[in-house]
């Protein structure tokens, strides 16, 4: 906005200026039209734009607050640049001595008259109305979209993203706690014009300034700015994982990840996957990405696999759209969320995506969001619980290496409204001890336990880790297991053939997780039964190559 007036120090005052003179009020008028305090202080002389504190360029109003004193004091004085005046009067001049001081300094100084030859001087002495000129302001949009969120809770890296569209520019904005609704955040997005508009959520993503966007809705209509809602049509919910200990998927028998994925599954098809790295946090991995190089090498005469690394910067909590313009997301729009220790193969996941009843065998549902609907709050149900129910295990060196007790974050969340959604922990497994044997050499050499699954695509390889204290004994911990199958165990050695080596063949785990240990095989006194070929084979194999100790995993 450009401004028909200017500011010069009372310093430099002169009989030039004394009819283009504006009061304080006047020139604090003009400037009050501006929004923006910024395009005010672009305009100012930079003497005094240097005088200026950092407070009052924070707002419009403590801007022209500022200024209004020092126009008062006399310090700069407003004069216009267009209208021309004949002065401020006298009466206009009372309540503000100092502006008046200053006028009668020039004017004695320098005394405003004409003279012309022959004839007495002539003083103009007749005030003029002023020739005031409005321009009109294109009056700012008068819409909002707000998004809900369950709780209120510590600062979240992820943002919400509004599309640009024909007319406006996209807009950014984070949730921020309800002042008047302790159960929940709202996040605005101000100012918009009544046309519909994307909405994404957006997470900071390492080693590049683009976030990943993630598509929550399309075409939201903005309402008008003085709307409110007591829940809003837009809502998304803070989550947080726990793995059940055991099979009985019993509440107070969970803990806390600290490895492996979680898949988050909307309307049956892969919308995120996230790493959980050593601290109990979610890393989004780009999914979108990563399948449009998996469709491209799938293609190939030789397909590379390659690993999904996670960019996204570290969240202590992940958020789901609970409802979508009014929406509730349940059933097959609905949300389902899997845990597992290995990275699954887009193979595996594609699988998952064209078989709903596969998915929902192998997901835990969190169509229990829509108790905040009834209650704005969560409370335990069958796969999910409010965070203050939520209950850690101790956790010993028999659960599998991903499980913690570490209660840190999830303490922190409490009195959040954060829903905890239950998932398989996959704590059955075992530690494999092999002696190695390997006397002739000076280096380790390195195995593998490499175990597959004959009813499905499941395999898992190992690197099998030495014992320092005598570096021919190894040990691996084997572990999720899918609940049904028959395992083949074998232990192989790259660049050494004569190293790889058949262990046992189509067991099952709860065969192998009941197998002896040598103590146990030494202690028996009782004849024992009658025992399979294919059983004898796997047990010659054991006493030959390797101890196999058995684990207490809660199976």
């Amino acid at each position: 906005m450009h401004f028909n007036c200017k500011l010069i120090p009372s310093s430099s005052l002169s009989h030039k200026e004394l009819e283009y003179i504006l009061t304080p009020d006047e020139y604090i008028r003009l400037l009050s039209r501006e929004k923006n305090s910024q395009n005010i202080i672009n305009q100012l002389p930079v003497q005094l734009r240097q005088s200026l504190s950092i407070s009052a360029s924070k707002s419009v109003q403590s801007l022209l607050f500022s200024l209004n004193q020092k126009l008062t004091k006399a310090e700069w004085i407003a004069v216009s640049t267009t209208v021309r005046k004949t002065g401020v009067s006298d009466t206009q001049l009372a309540q503000y001595p100092q502006l008046k001081k200053q006028i009668d300094r020039v004017e004695t100084t320098q005394p405003a008259k004409f003279v012309k030859a022959n004839f007495k001087p002539v003083t103009d002495d007749v005030p003029l109305v002023r020739n005031l000129s409005f321009t009109p302001v294109e009056p700012s949009p008068e819409h909002k979209i707000s998004i809900e969120f369950a709780g209120q809770w510590p600062n979240n890296a992820a943002s919400l993203l509004l599309a640009k569209s024909g007319e406006q520019k996209e807009k950014i904005t984070k949730p921020r706690a309800d002042i008047h609704a302790s159960h929940r955040s709202i996040a605005t997005f101000k100012d918009l014009e009544p046309e519909p508009r994307n909405l994404y959520l957006t997470i900071p993503m390492n080693g590049t300034p683009q976030p990943l966007k993630l598509l929550i809705a399309e075409n939201i209509q903005p309402v008008d700015k003085e709307t409110e809602m007591d829940e809003w049509d837009t809502v998304l919910v803070p989550v947080k994982a726990l793995a059940y200990l055991t099979s009985e998927q019993n509440k107070l028998n969970a803990a806390e990840l600290q490895g492996g994925y979680v898949y988050l599954f909307w309307k049956g098809v892969l919308w995120r996957e996230f790493y959980i790295d050593n601290n109990g946090y979610y890393q989004d991995i780009d999914v979108e990405y990563h399948r449009r190089i998996f469709d491209e090498e799938k293609n190939k005469s030789k397909p590379k696999t390659l690993k999904r690394e996670p960019d996204g910067l570290p969240l202590a909590q992940f958020w789901v759209p609970y409802k979508i313009a009014g929406e509730v997301q349940q059933g097959e729009n609905g949300l389902k969320i899997i845990f597992s220790p290995k990275q699954k193969r887009f193979a595996q996941i594609e699988a998952l995506e064209s078989d709903a009843a596969l998915l929902e065998k192998s997901s835990t549902p969190l169509d229990e969001l829509s108790s905040y609907s009834d209650a704005q709050s969560f409370s335990a149900q069958e796969f999910t619980s409010d965070v203050d129910s939520a209950v850690i295990h101790k956790v010993t060196e028999d659960d599998m290496p991903w499980l913690s007790d570490q209660q840190a974050v999830l303490r922190s969340y409490d009195q959040s409204n954060t829903v905890i959604a239950y998932v398989d922990g996959k704590n059955s497994g075992f530690l494999l001890s092999v002696e190695t044997g390997l006397i002739d050499f000076n280096t380790p050499v390195i195995h593998y336990a490499v175990i597959s699954d004959s009813e499905s695509d499941w395999v898992l390889s190992e690197a099998l880790q030495y014992d320092q204290e005598n570096p021919h004994f190894a040990t691996a911990q084997l572990g999720g297991f899918p609940p049904k199958g028959k395992f083949t165990l074998q232990i192989t050695s790259p660049g050494y053939a004569h190293h790889s080596e058949l262990v046992f063949q189509d067991l099952t785990l709860e065969q192998i997780q009941n197998w002896p240990t040598p103590n146990q095989m030494a202690e028996r006194v009782e004849p024992e039964p009658e025992r399979s070929e294919q059983e004898l084979n796997a047990e010659d194999n054991l006493s030959q190559y390797m101890s196999l100790w058995k684990q207490e995993l809660g199976m």
